[in-house]
Order: structure tokens, then sequence, then C-alpha cells
């Protein structure tokens, strides 16, 4: 038998994409709340709603790239959680795992296990963020740090929950990032605290909840930018079409 011939593609109109646009929003936020609701393993689900949304690739087109191609507008700056500006304080300074998309909190009682919380990043109303290019932000800054010499950007952490993690695929091998954040090898966050009548504790974070609370940070960014700069673009956009046709 002959090799199949695959069908011809037929163009989504503009209102199918932003539908699609929507309905793929819809799943990244009903993921956060799973999240949000306790259930961590969701940080995978939500990187492969990002990796729709955001990663180009040469077999597969962004959906930020189809529609802001489609409806002829430029990309917006992305809304920028980061507790630093610029680059990560001391990177290749320190051997633990740290971020500063993220924050730590912890319950300094005997009875509660030593474990240092890690929380994501969420928009405060009224206060004001940085905003960066979106090729910076994606691709152009480090904002997880593994030891002095290894570091993700939110691309980067993207992908390894995506691609490795098992939420696109699950690779047969891990690469040596994702093998030492696997197999808690690299260094995490501890903090010492004495109790007032007891021994000194220590804090531990455990790193796949750091890159859970990272990539809901980065879906916080995400969906802030698409709702308040990229869906009325689109609307707008297509609204005008509507109107000369």
């Amino acid at each position: 038998m002959g090799k199949k011939k695959w069908e011809h593609q037929v163009d989504r109109t503009p209102a199918e994409l932003l539908d699609d646009l929507c309905k793929q929003l819809k799943l990244l936020w009903d993921a956060c709340k799973q999240y949000d609701a306790g259930n961590g393993i969701y940080g995978v689900q939500i990187a492969v709603k990002l990796r729709v949304l955001l990663h180009q690739t040469t077999q597969s087109e962004s959906l930020l790239r189809q529609v802001s191609r489609r409806f002829a507008f430029s990309c917006p700056d992305f809304l920028s959680l980061s507790t630093v500006r610029g680059e990560m304080v001391n990177k290749g300074k320190t051997d633990f795992v740290r971020s500063p998309l993220i924050q730590y909190q912890m319950v300094h009682q005997p009875e509660v296990p030593p474990v240092l919380n890690v929380e994501p990043l969420l928009p405060e109303p009224g206060k004001r963020y940085v905003r960066r290019a979106f090729k910076t932000w994606w691709e152009g800054i480090d904002v997880v740090l593994i030891d002095r010499e290894r570091f993700l950007t939110r691309k980067g952490v993207v992908c390894l929950l995506a691609n490795q993690e098992g939420g696109a695929h699950l690779q047969p091998g891990m690469d040596e990032k994702t093998a030492l954040l696997r197999r808690r090898e690299a260094n995490p966050l501890q903090i010492t605290a004495p109790l007032p009548d007891g021994p000194t504790r220590v804090y531990a974070a455990e790193t796949d909840r750091i890159l859970a609370a990272v990539v809901r940070t980065i879906a916080a960014e995400t969906l802030y930018t698409f709702q308040k700069e990229i869906l009325p673009r689109c609307q707008t956009a297509l609204a005008a079409e509507m109107e000369r046709h």
C-alpha cells in the first residue's frame, strides 16, 4: 500500500481561532484552580497549557504567534511578578534551588513537620509591576537557579515539566537538569530556626514543589497579560473585520 496522503488543512476562521484561544485560557485557569486547591500535581498540566499558548517550534506554532499574526498586532510586553528586578541576586554564587518567582512560608511549631512551604506569586490589585518584552520574559531571563552553573528560564521550566515530566509526552531519558531535580540531587533551600524550648529545626523546600509554584506564577503572568492586553486586541480586530464584511 502506498503512503497515506494527509488531507489538506483548512484554516480556522478568525472567530474560530479566538474561540479556541478562549478555551485554552479556560483550561489553563482550571488547572490553576486545581493547583490552588492543594493539588500540586497540576503543576505539570499548567506547564502543558502554557506550552500550547507560548512555545514556538519549527513543528508547531504557539497560539500567541497565531493570534498576533492573524489579528495583526505586535506582541505586548508581559507582566513580570519577579521579586527582584532583572536577573537573580547572587546568581552563580549559591548552590541551592531558588527562584524569584516564588515565596516561602513555614509554621514554626514542634508538632508541624519541618517543611518550607513554597507559594506562587499572584498579581495584587493596584500594585505596579515590571513588564518585559515577550522574548526577554520567555527565554532571556533565568528564573530558576539549580546550582552555580545550571539555570532555567521561564521557557526552560515550562518545557521541562511539559516535555519531560509526562505532561505532553514522557521521554525515555532525562536531561541533566531534570535528573538533578527529580532525584533530589540538587540542594533545596534550607532555613534553620531554634525552637523556644527545644532543639534547632531545619526547614527544607521540596524541589518539585518549587517548579510547580514557578509555573503557577508564570501562569498568573500569562493569564493577566492575555486577559488585559491580548484578548481585547483580538476582539477589537475581529469586530472590525466583521463590520467590513
